[in-house]
């Protein structure tokens, strides 16, 4: 059954504005996109700050040819959104972020070993930094897939991370547990105020 696209293209305007207010991203950094259905997702389109999306702004792009409808380009990491889609059938969402703490991670190409009982549970035991690549290149995308796995999400090395679920919501909740993880294991660490 096809979902509503009007509906998916309203909540990924809704979780930018989220990651935005919850400081998961800056600036223009970052992308959302949801499976629209079993050939297209909907993506944030390019260079586009986040309180600026509307709805119709959000791009339809189909999952194998990188094929999309509209005047706005995609984000330059639809190639990395697809990939996800084609291999995980258990993904109806995608958000990669350039967060703080797991930015230090990725920056550091430390894998996040996560700590915390309750966190663990939503990401499972550590999250894999994926091996260096340019920015929206195929060799990024198929780096990310390799580290990214059957996983909830992973570091990307130099650039972020990204995380993997079943609906918008699902997605979100692992990169905030993402970054809580992180956070929670330099401060353990280091006394940084």
């Amino acid at each position: 059954m096809k979902n509503d696209e009007n509906s998916l293209r309203v909540l990924v305007r809704d979780y930018g504005l989220k990651l935005q207010a919850t400081g998961l991203v800056q600036g223009t950094w970052g992308n959302l996109s949801v499976r629209l259905d079993e050939d297209t997702m909907l993506v944030t389109p390019s260079g586009l700050a986040y309180d600026r999306i509307r709805p119709e702004d959000i791009v339809k792009v189909d999952i194998r040819t990188l094929a999309y409808e509209g005047n706005l380009k995609p984000t330059s990491e639809k190639t990395l959104h697809a990939g996800i889609y084609r291999i995980r059938d258990d993904a109806g969402a995608v958000i990669h972020t350039h967060s703080t703490y797991c930015s230090i991670f990725a920056a550091s190409l430390m894998p996040l070993p996560v700590e915390d009982e309750e966190l663990r549970a939503e990401l499972g035991d550590v999250l894999a930094v994926s091996e260096h690549a340019l920015a929206g290149t195929d060799e990024l995308t198929e780096n990310t897939l390799r580290a990214l796995g059957a996983g909830a999400g992973c570091l990307m090395a130099h650039h972020g991370m990204i995380c993997v679920g079943r609906n918008m919501a699902e997605a979100f909740d692992r990169c905030q547990a993402a970054e809580e993880a992180a956070k929670r294991y330099i401060d353990s660490r280091w006394d940084i105020e």
